[in-house]
């Protein structure tokens, strides 16, 4: 059973031996908790600077093509879900605990992020020319056809289904956490 535990546990310790966790550079318990943290603002930072890099590709005419560095920014996310679960931690879980207002404001951001960026492909898409041309491949012609648009709306259909659907579980999950805490609350006060 020992043997079965280590084999799934090996891609959590490869990647702390990637982050350097146990690595003197982490120093003491101070130092660790500060990097830790700023490891986790790093992270966050480099997925806004890639919603950023794929809006200003999809401006200066990339199109579509900026798909993909949305879509790799969300390969952060998936690790550490991943990694979570692996050591037995329910990410979603603790994201239902997450405030309102940070909540509120990552949504905000996220939005404004897709909608600019959808803008300036449909833009592109419909004209036949980017925002601005930086020469960044074929312009198309205006009238794009209606498959190309259906993948931009199909795009934003999307963003707001997903959204709606992180609501509703952070909803169950929020519910879920009051009621394990009041549980644990009650335990407590029997003893």
């Amino acid at each position: 059973m020992n043997n079965v535990s280590d084999k799934r546990n090996r891609p959590n310790e490869l990647a702390d031996r990637i982050a350097g966790f146990n690595d003197p550079s982490m120093g003491d318990e101070r130092e660790r908790n500060v990097i830790l943290r700023a490891y986790t603002f790093g992270s966050i930072f480099s997925t806004y600077a890639f919603f950023t890099l794929a809006l200003i590709f999809a401006i200066l005419g990339a199109g579509l093509w900026s798909a993909l560095i949305v879509l790799a920014s969300g390969l952060s996310g998936v690790a550490i879900s991943a990694y979570c679960r692996r050591e037995n931690v329910d990410f979603s879980m603790a994201l239902a605990r997450v405030s309102p207002k940070r909540l509120i404001i990552t949504n905000v951001i996220s939005g404004l992020f897709t909608i600019a960026w959808l803008a300036a492909v449909v833009f592109h898409m419909s004209n036949g020319y980017p925002l601005i041309d930086a020469g960044m491949g074929k312009s198309a012609m205006p009238g794009a056809p209606t498959s190309t648009y259906s993948i931009v709306f199909g795009a934003a259909f999307g963003f707001i289904v997903a959204l709606t659907m992180m609501t509703i579980s952070r909803v169950r999950k929020s519910k879920q956490a009051r009621a394990e805490a009041a549980a644990a609350a009650e335990i407590e006060d029997e003893d």
